[in-house]
């Protein structure tokens, strides 16, 4: 997306739904927003009716396709007798439009840019289309300039893909023998669409050019970083996917100074590595609190010892390097680490960021919950709309706002025995690669429970793929749901779902967060028996008078029933 994050939409939400709509297609599109562009004055002559400047409000390069102008109205739009028409929301005025034509102009321009960068873009298909996102037209009485192919509505923002790839075989058909644009081309067109482009990485490493290279902060995060800045001491509450761990960044890039060096905290260390690595920021330093202990009081005795010492050093005033203090994951710190970190860095800055519903380790929340500064996120950003669903319903939770992204529908896989679940899951590896081409690190398999050496998945091997406990580069993440927490991936893979232990709340948080830690798609696979599943459908419920059966299990979390090997299980 360029630019990565949008402050305004010139009033008009229809746009704004577009471009969280168009952050969903794959990795190797490219979509530019707001296009601005001028037409030279002595071209003028040559195109009858042309504007001397105009805007593209979405422009989507698609190396295999061409390059497409959208052109979006929200709102109260009509036709009356061929011409268009819309209404101001707020004034009530009414002004005539012309879409079709703006699109047109924006590929007009971009064409004659492109034939001047270099004669090899002749055969670039250059297009257009309209998106009406607020509304359904009646295709039977469009305009002849608006061919139906060509024109979006209020469906597609949920399903951006399709309606382009429909706009797209139009045009390729009106315009056919337009090839691919070659690979050592494509940075070429982009540079004569954008002459100066910057990406920006957002709070996880980007997987090569795929999926979300990009973060766009909400309004309700930008409003935390903005208090934050006037508040030294605060504790940051936000269900999972709410954007905590990418404030708590920008935070501590804010305050880092050469002689104010600023300590991060993690409780997980696979979080800790993956900030280390993918967002190193000066003079800021991310550490375990263990790991931490174990720098200034020695790795004697056990992590218990160790951690009441580094305890009673903190308490002591010893000298001590950082000047702030930003602490991810809190719920899973000891109130008294906890206290005694808020007493050393008194003087500083302290921000504790946390979610009460992933206590999965051995932390409570005396201390966050006395803290006299409490901010709370509501608003999910990670998650689609079918995902967050399925979160806090296994949480228990009720339903957080999200950015209205749709996506697939969570599926629960019903299998026979735990080898059956291990097949399962290395053929949903295989088909998630083929079908969604993600990298290895964009894969993770999440067990609620350790698993004991001799189980089929301890020892799961996937054609062409590495497993590693650890995230890593090239292989797929397999571990507990309590060491992936901060964490997220494309497809999560749930793969050991006891139904037995839907009663358990320890159990039901554990699902939880691993639900909530992907960001396209989610598989639970279970072997449980029919008894048990009587049991989760009541537990889920809330309810003896529950459905007891597959299909009211599956209601009742917001899931599609997967019972056989042969499902489009990638599918929206």
């Amino acid at each position: 997306m360029i630019p990565p994050r949008v402050r305004e939409f010139n009033n008009s939400k229809g746009e704004e739904n577009v471009f969280y709509a168009l952050r969903g297609l794959p990795a190797d599109i490219t979509v530019i927003h707001s296009l601005r562009w001028l037409h030279p004055s002595r071209k003028q002559k040559l195109v009858p009716n042309m504007q001397v400047q105009g805007e593209g409000d979405f422009v989507i390069f698609d190396p295999s396709r061409g390059i497409m102008v959208v052109e979006v109205k929200g709102g109260r739009v009509w036709c009356e007798r061929g011409q268009w028409r819309q209404q101001n929301r707020k004034t009530g005025v009414t002004e005539d439009i012309n879409p079709e034509k703006q699109a047109s102009d924006t590929a007009y321009r971009i064409r004659e840019r492109m034939l001047q960068q270099s004669a090899k873009m002749s055969k670039l298909l250059i297009c257009h289309a309209v998106w009406f996102p607020d509304g359904m037209p009646d295709r039977a009485n469009l305009p002849p300039n608006y061919p139906t192919e060509i024109v979006f509505d209020e469906e597609d923002v949920g399903r951006p893909a399709p309606a382009i790839g429909r706009a797209f075989a139009y045009w390729q058909h009106v315009y056919p023998g337009r090839p691919p644009v070659p690979a050592e081309e494509r940075e070429e067109v982009l540079k004569a669409l954008v002459p100066s482009l910057n990406l920006v990485r957002s709070i996880r490493r980007s997987h090569e050019e795929l999926e979300e290279q990009l973060v766009q902060m909400t309004r309700e995060q930008a409003k935390v970083v903005e208090f934050l800045d006037e508040q030294e001491h605060a504790a940051v509450h936000g269900a999972a996917g709410t954007g905590k761990t990418m404030i708590a960044l920008e935070k501590a890039r804010r305050i880092a100074r050469p002689n104010e060096q600023v300590l991060f905290l993690c409780y997980n260390s696979a979080l800790k590595n993956h900030l280390q690595q993918y967002h190193k920021l000066p003079n800021v330093r991310f550490a375990t609190f263990d790991g931490i202990a174990r720098e200034f009081i020695g790795s004697q005795g056990t992590f218990k010892d160790q951690e009441e010492r580094f305890v009673e050093f903190l308490l002591q005033d010893e000298p001590f390097p950082f000047a702030h203090l930003i602490v991810d994951e809190g719920q899973d710190f000891e109130s008294d680490w906890l206290e005694a970190l808020s007493s050393r860095f008194r003087d500083g800055t302290f921000y504790v960021f946390y979610d009460r519903n992933q206590l999965v380790q051995s932390g409570d929340l005396r201390w966050l919950e006395a803290v006299d500064c409490r901010l709370v996120l509501t608003r999910n950003c990670r998650n689609t709309d079918q995902i967050a669903n399925l979160a806090y319903r296994a949480g228990n939770l009720g339903m957080a706002a999200t950015l209205g992204v749709n996506g697939p529908q969570p599926a629960l896989h019903i299998v026979g025995s735990a080898q059956e679940a291990a097949s399962r899951t290395a053929s949903l590896l295989e088909e998630a690669r083929q079908k969604l081409k993600l990298a290895p690190h964009e894969l993770a398999i999440l067990t609620l429970d350790t698993l004991s050496g001799d189980s089929p998945l301890a020892n799961l091997k996937i054609k062409g793929l590495t497993v590693a406990s650890d995230p890593a580069d090239n292989a797929v993440t397999m571990t507990t749901a309590r060491r992936f927490k901060g964490l997220e991936a494309s497809v999560i893979i749930v793969p050991d779902v006891d139904l037995s232990k839907a009663s358990d709340p320890d159990w039901r948080r554990r699902l939880y967060v691993a639900c909530s830690r992907g960001r396209h798609a989610v598989h639970l696979i279970t072997a449980s028996s029919e008894a048990d599943m009587k049991h989760a459908a009541r537990a889920f419920a809330g309810s003896d008078k529950a459905g007891q059966n597959w299909r009211a299990l599956a209601r009742e979390l917001g899931v599609k029933l997967a019972q056989g090997e042969n499902n489009d299980t990638f599918q929206e």
